[in-house]
């Protein structure tokens, strides 16, 4: 069987992302650039670009391509922009990143998943993105302050470790999960900073998998 990915990409744009209003240039060009299917295992090429989450170990899940843009296009991000994403998976959504920003500051807890990112970054030679092994809900201090932080998965709560990590009028974005609704996972924000204070702004319903190492942190009060 003869696949033709630039078809499946172009299906996804028009089939997936235009529906839901996706129409930012230099995003969709992410998209079309960045090759998925390497950040999956080779069983999955198949549905490299159909609107489902693969899990690839436990717990662990690259998202859909249309949910990754979703959560990128609540905000703007500038060419010169530093970003850190908490928890890379293998490194999808890194990509994506790195293709519209500066520098992408990676933070991979787990070892097998750190490596496996190196690895696929190292393939389409994107030489704007550092990979850090160390706890997802500390961030990484020591590259901060940053533009935007991104978390591809659902946490219960809002972090001040993170926050603080953030430039004036940075952006953190995430689905933080609703605990007064049973019936919905979880809601899309965006936290920005503004000098010493954060607003919070709700974008829309989302169910996405537990991000994990947020567990059993402190909520942010607002």
């Amino acid at each position: 069987m003869i696949i033709d990915l630039d078809i499946m990409k172009k299906n996804m744009i028009d089939g997936q992302f235009k529906p839901m209003g996706i129409s930012n240039d230099r995003l969709i060009d992410a998209f079309l650039t960045v090759p998925r299917e390497i950040f999956l295992p080779e069983e999955n090429e198949l549905n490299s670009y159909s609107d489902g989450h693969t899990e690839i170990k436990e717990g662990r899940w690259l998202l859909s391509s249309l949910a990754i843009a979703r959560l990128i296009n609540t905000v703007n991000i500038s060419p010169d922009d530093i970003i850190l994403e908490i928890g890379s998976t293998t490194g999808y959504a890194t990509a994506i990143l790195a293709h519209l920003a500066a520098l992408v500051i990676g933070v991979e807890y787990d070892n097998e998943l750190a490596k496996m990112t190196e690895k696929n970054l190292s393939q389409i030679s994107y030489d704007n993105t550092v990979i850090i092994k160390k706890d997802h809900s500390l961030g990484y201090e020591k590259s901060a302050p940053y533009d935007k932080i991104f978390i591809f998965g659902t946490i219960p709560k809002v972090l001040d470790d993170l926050l603080v990590q953030l430039s004036e009028y940075g952006s953190l974005v995430s689905v933080v999960k609703d605990p007064n609704n049973t019936n919905i996972l979880g809601k899309a924000v965006v936290i920005q900073k503004n000098k010493e204070a954060f607003s919070i702004s709700e974008i829309y319903e989302e169910t996405l998998p537990m991000m994990v190492g947020f567990e059993e942190q402190e909520i942010f009060k607002f």
